[in-house]
């Protein structure tokens, strides 16, 4: 397996990291004792480069974790290096050695990555001065790698000529007979150094030869010295075009494995990584990617987890075979168990056929023994007697146990011929202290104590299965929890502020501070979009972002209101119901009237404010997936916009209570006298202009908040009716299908045809000259103590009261208007 860069790899990924430079150093990370993260930054475009002591150097975007508290190291970098520019990176020489510069002139730093051997990080200043070294160590009496030493410019090598083919012959007559050709060039022609081991053998296959072509075997010097010339030019072609290469290459290895269940698992490892699919890997299994720093990122992101995937298959074979071995021992108990039964009774059925055979020859042995012969002599009278008698009156014995009272005889069934089964005969231990009956009672007795244990091995047989499947199924699912190398998922620029999708697929955005607010207006307000404000200082700017000239819909006004106002101070001071207005990004201004520049995060609102319905305090936690470029046709107008039947919008003139519409105290006396008067001229006024809209929304305050005013029922009750219905009216809008076309929706009752869209189309083009007229309320002296009194009183009561309590004096004042 590869496990560090080659000369062929720095060429290629210092060529690809080249687009990096001119961005801003924004601070340096260790992962451990020789890896280090740098993270840059330009405008919004972000990197994170990652350097490895002896190892590697390339773009990565997987998030790696970091040490809790930075090395002295990082430090020391952090210091000299923090936002200063990436001015230059290169190959110094032909050498494993990168340089990179950082800042320019007299405050310019070096930072020096060796990749061979033991590595090496190095901090300099301009002129190569060591500041601080990862690892201070001495080459030689002349090149000392220590603090204030001055770095030694000559040591990295240039690139080497390739031989001519005199000099090619001349070495090649040393070699010896049947050497490899491959590892004899590598070894004596120091330019194969730098063209690396993949490179030499990717030359020798396209130039004709074998990896295992052997010198004075498969190549004569007299006639293929001008074929291994040829190879020397690939090479040396290869090296000159190597920075057009573009993609990266991973060769892997496919593993099958066996698994005791009879199942085969596969697992592809990666092997190497390299900028060029060379001539010995393309009939290897690989993976393409756009870059080879891509490749390297995968390549190392992905060597932990594949040396546990590795590990995690041993151990899946491991507990699967325990498992086996246990069934495995089950099944071989119970067989012997079987075995023993059929072979007591056998051997208790053939005592049982030789009775007499047997109680001659207990007796015989047992008469020996008394008369206290030598055991010898009694052996030679059973030879005799098993040699004349041949088994008519004794039975035939074949060894004596005198030690333990026992003699072993060979007995016969005698009611099978001896052709018909060759097991017709058996060795049985006879005990001399019984009878032979006595002896087959015994072998029966053994029988049924095999049989008993059997059953007992069965019944606990699925217990122990149970525990021991149980077990491997607990240690594969301990398999699977691993910590890896995760990738960083690709941030959004609307993530840094506060967001959320509408239900109608609009993006809405609103500052987190006054700087982001002041962002947000300067920098990402477009002339398409809509501003919305609480109304009050200290609220945060949201914006609707809106990528076509379509009119935003009524719902995503009311989301939006409804962010604008809970992040305000309403939240804090559980002010449940507040108005929130929406204004054209041209009626937003930095200027004061006076002239004056206002502070950072504050606008200046010019002509009119488009007042939405009141809002609640309510917020929600959703989760966004991702989609897959293949699914998305499948999702295509989940989030469409709302029409008029929304639930939101029937119920506004609900929502509503004695809180809604309170205007600004700052409005002026005068004003309040211009409300009034335009309030009475209003309710005379039964013309259908513009006007109607404002005027039944007034008398909807009115009825509300001066009872004393308005003692009539009836037309108390007309004027809810009324307010319900205009409030709609006022929001009908254009309904869109998604965020880039725009359907208009006619109206329920109307027809579709052209001339009812037409007249659609017109009342929506005089929705703004409506909405010239909707201002804020003002109150009469005496109803701000009023609220007071009224706020004071329902503080603990919660929104489902509240609501209910509504629609509960609703139905009474039409109860009440029926009876009269």
């Amino acid at each position: 397996m590869k496990t560090r860069f080659s000369t062929l790899d720095i060429m290629c990924v210092v060529n690809e990291i080249q687009k990096y430079k001119g961005m801003r150093l924004q601070r340096v990370y260790d992962i451990d004792h020789k890896t280090y993260l740098f993270k840059f930054q330009l405008n919004s475009e972000k990197c994170v480069l990652l350097l490895e002591s002896g190892v590697r150097l390339h773009v990565t975007n997987y998030e790696w974790t970091k040490n809790e508290a930075p090395s002295s190291f990082s430090m020391k970098l952090r210091k000299h290096l923090s936002n200063k520019r990436l001015e230059k990176l290169t190959q110094m020489g032909f050498d494993r050695i990168i340089d990179l510069q950082f800042g320019v002139g007299e405050a310019a730093y070096h930072v020096i990555l060796e990749l061979y051997d033991k590595g090496n990080i190095i901090l300099a200043d301009k002129d190569y001065i060591m500041i601080n070294i990862l690892r201070p160590h001495t080459e030689d009496e002349k090149q000392k790698f220590f603090v204030k030493e001055v770095y030694p410019n000559s040591r990295p090598k240039n690139r080497l000529n390739p031989p001519t083919e005199d000099s090619l012959i001349q070495i090649l007559k040393t070699a010896k007979l049947s050497t490899n050709l491959k590892k004899f060039i590598f070894s004596n022609f120091p330019n194969c150094l730098d063209y690396g081991n993949s490179l030499l053998e990717h030359m020798l296959i396209s130039g004709g030869f074998s990896t295992n072509t052997k010198i004075g075997v498969e190549f004569n010097i007299d006639t293929d010295i001008h074929k291994l010339m040829n190879c020397f030019l690939i090479a040396e072609k290869f090296l000159d075009n190597i920075t057009t290469l573009k993609e990266g290459f991973i060769i892997q290895k496919i593993d099958r494995q066996l698994l005791p269940d009879g199942t085969m698992k596969e697992l592809c490892i990666n092997q190497e990584y390299h900028p060029f699919l060379f001539a010995q890997h393309r009939n290897l299994p690989s993976k393409t990617y756009e870059s080879f720093n891509e490749a390297v990122d995968e390549f190392y992101s992905n060597l932990e987890s594949q040396k546990y995937d590795v590990k995690c298959m041993q151990q899946e074979k491991g507990a699967v075979k325990k498992l086996q071995n246990i069934v495995k021992d089950h099944e071989e108990r119970l067989k012997k168990l079987q075995d023993a039964q059929d072979e007591h009774k056998f051997k208790a059925e053939l005592i049982t056929h030789n009775l007499d055979l047997v109680d001659n020859t207990i007796k015989f042995v047992r008469q020996a023994v008394a008369k206290q012969l030598h055991w010898d002599e009694i052996w030679d009278m059973i030879r005799q007697l098993n040699f004349e008698d041949g088994g008519c009156t004794y039975a035939i014995v074949n060894n004596l146990k005198l030690d333990v009272n026992h003699i072993t005889l060979q007995l016969f069934d005698p009611y099978k011929e001896e052709n018909q089964n060759e097991n017709n005969s058996k060795l049985i231990d006879i005990d001399l202290g019984q009878s032979a009956f006595g002896n087959a009672q015994r072998y029966y007795g053994s029988k049924k104590q095999s049989a008993i244990k059997e059953q007992k091995t069965i019944d606990s047989s699925s217990t122990v299965l149970k525990m021991a499947e149980k077990k491997t199924k607990q240690t594969l699912k301990d398999m699977q929890v691993v910590a890896s190398i995760n990738k960083v998922r690709k941030t959004y620029w609307f993530e840094k502020f506060y967001w959320f999708i509408s239900s109608e697929n609009y993006l809405v955005i609103a500052g987190r501070d006054a700087h982001q607010n002041e962002v947000i207006v300067k920098r990402y307000m477009k002339p398409s979009d809509i501003y919305v404000h609480a109304g009050f200082s200290g609220a945060t700017t949201v914006i609707i972002k809106n990528p076509t000239n379509q009119i935003v819909p009524p719902a995503t006004l009311n989301e939006a209101a409804v962010m604008a106002i809970s992040y305000s101070v309403s939240w804090s001071m559980k002010i449940n119901i507040q108005n929130a207005f929406w204004v054209k990004p041209e009626q937003v201004s930095k200027t004061a009237p006076t002239g004056e520049y206002l502070t950072s995060g504050s606008f200046m609102i010019r002509g009119k404010k488009n007042y939405l319905p009141a809002t609640h305090l309510i917020l929600g936690l959703s989760f966004l997936f991702k989609l897959e470029d293949s699914s998305i046709s499948r999702h295509a107008n989940e989030r469409k916009v709302k029409g008029i039947e929304y639930e939101g919008i029937n119920n506004i003139a609900e929502n509503n209570d004695e809180f809604e519409n309170i205007p600004s105290e700052n409005e002026s006396d005068e004003d309040l006298e211009k409300n009034i008067e335009l309030q009475d001229k209003e309710k005379n006024d039964d013309s259908d202009n513009v006007n109607d809209d404002d005027k039944n929304l007034e008398i909807k305050t009115n009825n509300k908040h001066s009872e004393k005013e308005e003692n009539d029922e009836e037309k108390e009750s007309r004027s809810y009716d009324e307010t319900s219905k205009n409030v709609i009216d006022v929001m009908r809008i254009p309904n869109c299908n998604d965020t880039a076309e725009c359907v208009e929706k006619s109206d329920p009752v109307s027809s579709d045809s052209d001339d009812d869209n037409d007249d659609e189309l017109n009342e929506v083009n005089d929705l703004d000259k409506k909405n010239e007229t909707v201002k804020p309320l003002i109150l009469k002296r005496g109803q701000r103590g009023k609220l007071k009194k009224i706020k004071e009183k329902y503080k603990d009561q919660d929104e489902d009261e509240r609501e209910m309590r509504i629609k509960l004096l609703h139905v009474i004042n039409i109860k009440n208007h029926k009876y009269t």
